[in-house]
């Protein structure tokens, strides 16, 4: 007999014990949030869409061995189409491009772009379509946003592939968020969360040098990845946001789209 058990709840207040510098701070977190923090890496923060789509469309056009790429919503467009001619130029000339979009995400994008996609060989998978043997999951979806190419460059952060994401977040009609491109050895750890979904999309596992080539450091940062899923891991998130402020000991600054923290 197999029991689910509750996530983990912080129910108590998280005391102020050490510094984010102390070296302290970084053996727990590395310890109690998922996988180990790694150093040496290089992450440049881009700033809306005038700064993340054309650097992540230069990554894409320049992939030699494979493409990954997930994201929650990819809508029909300028930016849409201009996605969809990169990644299926690339798949064209025989590099596996390997595509989830979420079902529900992706309802505003065009049929006709799916099939464009898939006829020039990129891999493009929807999550949890809608069926009638999942409707007590209907709201489990994907808001993942990766993108990993040749397993040295990794994307993550905010933005979904729609044009309400270009320009540089000024007026209502455009939105403003941040995404991160990531060099070194933790890209490694950002293909693996795009496998965690491929695996439960597709049955398949994408591995070998292709997407998980051998890393150099290639800067000074430490940084790690964890995920969150249905099953758990927004403890994780949780948790990370408390030791985090509560090792601080001159500022705090917080940007979130929606925000659920807790107050302690």
């Amino acid at each position: 007999m197999v029991f689910n058990s509750p996530e983990k709840v912080v129910e108590r207040k998280v005391e102020h014990r050490f510094a984010v510098s102390d070296p302290q701070f970084k053996r727990e977190m590395s310890v109690l949030l998922g996988p180990a923090i790694v150093g040496g890496n290089h992450v440049i923060a881009l700033q809306n869409g005038t700064e993340i789509f054309p650097a992540m469309l230069l990554a894409i056009r320049s992939a030699q061995t494979s493409i990954t790429l997930e994201t929650h919503i990819y809508w029909s467009g300028e930016t849409g189409e201009a996605f969809s001619q990169a990644l299926s130029e690339r798949a064209s000339t025989g590099i596996p491009v390997n595509v989830i979009i979420d079902w529900v995400g992706s309802t505003r994008m065009d049929q006709s772009l799916l099939d464009s996609m898939q006829n020039h060989g990129v891999q493009i998978h929807r999550y949890r379509p809608l069926h009638w043997y999942n409707l007590g999951r209907m709201n489990n979806r994907t808001h993942r946003k990766l993108l990993v190419v040749d397993g040295h460059i990794g994307f993550t952060g905010g933005v979904g592939i729609a044009d309400q994401w270009t320009g540089d977040g000024g007026d209502p009609e455009h939105w403003r968020d941040t995404h991160y491109r990531i060099e070194g050895p933790v890209v490694a750890q950002l293909q693996a969360a795009f496998n965690d979904n491929w695996i439960k999309t597709t049955d398949q596992i994408l591995n070998g040098p292709s997407y998980f080539p051998a890393l150099q450091g290639i800067g000074e940062m430490d940084a790690n990845v964890f995920i969150a899923s249905p099953s758990g891991g927004s403890e994780s998130m949780h948790l990370m946001f408390l030791l985090a402020i509560t090792a601080a000991e001159q500022t705090i600054d917080l940007a979130a789209a929606i925000s659920s923290l807790t107050g302690y």
